[in-house]
């Protein structure tokens, strides 16, 4: 669990407040959100994450909705985006946002590039005798969890993948999350560029308001480059964060998927 430094923040009432104004409750609305966390809790293995059924009603509901669009955002890449949320017609963010699919989108970073799963052998290697650790393969890179680590490998584990990513010569990034590393392309990008970049692809141009709904610290990215453009809102106890609101679970985000559902929308 991360560690909460202070009293951790509860803004619902504050969000919910937000909500209720003119530009959100009679405006167009992108919504974008995380996965992991977000739409479904942390699993030990990625492989048992699942959308809770109300969860997967809300979504169809906002789908289903003229005024609103849906982006999924995730670094999972984005075959299993599809396959967890199981939604046509909207629009899906892999790899921390170097990939989007969705209608009339069909895009990838310029400057990444497919890695072969060659680059991550030696990491492999010399991770076998750790148990629970997991390697994920992406096409643009790698992450490797350690939910299941027994806190004692724990260092160990950390120093084989930093000194793994060391050897890289900086063509990945490494991102600490929650029981996972994250390594990603060095580029300037995250899941806020990704939701800009759907944004502006929609029509009519300018006529969107956004929302973003992140629950991790490679979230906290895409909160400063949204900032002042979207709404953000991180999932999670923390006291700290670059996002305008904080709600302190999971089950808190479908409060706001069902506000969103509700909310009378564009004439």
């Amino acid at each position: 669990m991360e560690r909460v430094r202070g009293m951790p923040r509860n803004d619902w009432s504050k969000l919910k407040a937000r909500l209720a104004r003119t530009d959100f409750r009679r405006g167009k609305l992108l919504v974008g959100l995380d996965f992991d966390g977000v739409l479904s809790e942390i699993t030990p293995h990625p492989a048992d994450a699942a959308l809770s059924p109300r969860t997967a009603q809300l979504l169809k509901a906002l789908r289903g909705r003229s005024d609103t669009r849906l982006a999924i955002i995730s670094g999972r890449g984005i075959g299993d985006l599809r396959r967890l949320v199981g939604l046509h017609g909207i629009f899906y963010s892999g790899n921390h946002g170097l990939q989007i699919r969705g209608p009339g989108l069909r895009w990838m970073h310029p400057e990444a590039n497919e890695v072969d799963r060659a680059v991550w052998r030696g990491l492999e290697e010399g991770l076998k005798d750790i148990p629970g650790a997991i390697v994920e393969h992406k096409i643009l890179g790698a992450a490797i969890h350690y939910r299941q680590v027994r806190p004692e490998h724990r260092r160990r584990l950390s120093g084989l993948v930093r000194a793994h990513h060391r050897s890289l010569s900086g063509r990945f990034r490494i991102l600490p999350g929650k029981k996972i590393f994250d390594l990603r392309p060095a580029l300037a990008w995250d899941k806020g560029r990704a939701l800009d970049m759907i944004r502006q692809r929609l029509e009519p141009r300018f006529a969107w308001n956004a929302v973003f709904v992140g629950d991790d610290k490679t979230d906290e990215e895409a909160f400063l480059t949204l900032a002042g453009t979207a709404l953000t809102v991180r999932v999670g106890r923390v006291s700290r964060s670059a996002a305008q609101y904080v709600i302190p679970g999971r089950s808190w985000v479908d409060h706001l998927l069902e506000e969103l559902v509700r909310r009378p929308g564009a004439s």
